[in-house]
């Protein structure tokens, strides 16, 4: 899904399945070393579910990453689709700013 930037939004699982195909493993293979059923990470890599905090503790310690990597992945990749999706609406809203006027010390 292009964003406005028409940069694409690019899903965690992507980068998933780039890395698996870089050390030429299976992700049945994956899965095991990590203890999670295939199915979770094909659902990750295919993109119809998204990368959970429990994953990236066990991404990230698979790959010697932080698992904030894969934190920050998913929520780039959230937040591009939310804007794609709220198009119009988001830019309809105004933004509302508190002001609050602090009585200013007088000096003695």
């Amino acid at each position: 899904m292009a964003t406005k930037q028409g940069l694409p939004a690019i899903h965690p699982g992507e980068y998933l399945r780039e890395i698996l195909g870089e050390l030429n493993v299976s992700q049945a293979a994956f899965a095991r070393a990590i203890g999670v059923s295939p199915m979770r990470i094909s659902h990750v890599i295919k993109g119809t579910r998204p990368v959970t905090v429990e994953q990236a503790l066990l991404f990230g310690r698979a790959f010697n990453q932080s698992p904030q990597y894969w934190l920050n992945l998913q929520a780039a990749y959230d937040l591009k689709t939310a804007e794609a999706s709220l198009g119009k609406l988001l830019n309809d809203v105004h933004c509302y700013r508190l002001i609050v006027d602090l009585p200013r010390e007088t000096v003695a």
